[in-house]
């Protein structure tokens, strides 16, 4: 296995809140294997991208969570969120339960750094989850990088930061 991201991950702290939020002060911080799970289990991922007078734009796109980095294909050049990440690269990647929160800041690549190893993983992934699409090169994904990965499921006593390097 090319990069074993997937095995390995962030450590996790508890997410910092305004005051008032955690009255009881009590904190489970979520294990990074459950979050990674959501990701390489989640259907939909909202991108958020801003344009170049920062007015924000939202759309669900799809994708593959693989290595701990998210891979897509298509739009890119042709679609508002496309023309927004060749000009500004950041992102944040929302998955769609509003209950079951996973948040991504990332950074948004042309290129991808995929082995064929890994391009089958993630074809894999396309299949299981979208039945009859997968992508046909690795040429034409892209991939999103994650800085910072945020969530929770128990508001506000498991909110957990996650930063990769």
């Amino acid at each position: 296995m090319g990069n074993n991201a997937s095995t390995t991950g962030p450590k996790g702290r508890p997410g910092r809140l305004p005051d008032g939020y955690n009255q009881r002060g009590e904190q489970r911080p979520l294990a990074w294997p459950d979050v990674r799970q959501r990701l390489e289990q989640a259907k939909h991922f909202w991108f958020s991208t801003a344009d170049a007078d920062g007015a924000p734009h939202a759309r669900p796109i799809w994708a593959a969570w693989v290595d701990n980095t998210l891979y897509a294909d298509g739009g890119v050049q042709v679609t508002r969120w496309g023309r927004d990440l060749l000009a500004n690269p950041r992102i944040q990647v929302h998955l769609e339960s509003a209950l079951d929160v996973v948040i991504v800041d990332g950074t948004f690549t042309l290129e991808n750094d995929l082995t064929a190893e890994a391009f089958g993983r993630v074809q894999a992934s396309y299949l299981e989850r979208y039945k009859d699409y997968q992508p046909e090169s690795a040429n034409g994904l892209f991939m999103i990088k994650p800085r910072q990965v945020l969530a929770w499921s128990q508001f506000p006593v498991d909110v957990t930061s996650f930063t990769f390097d």
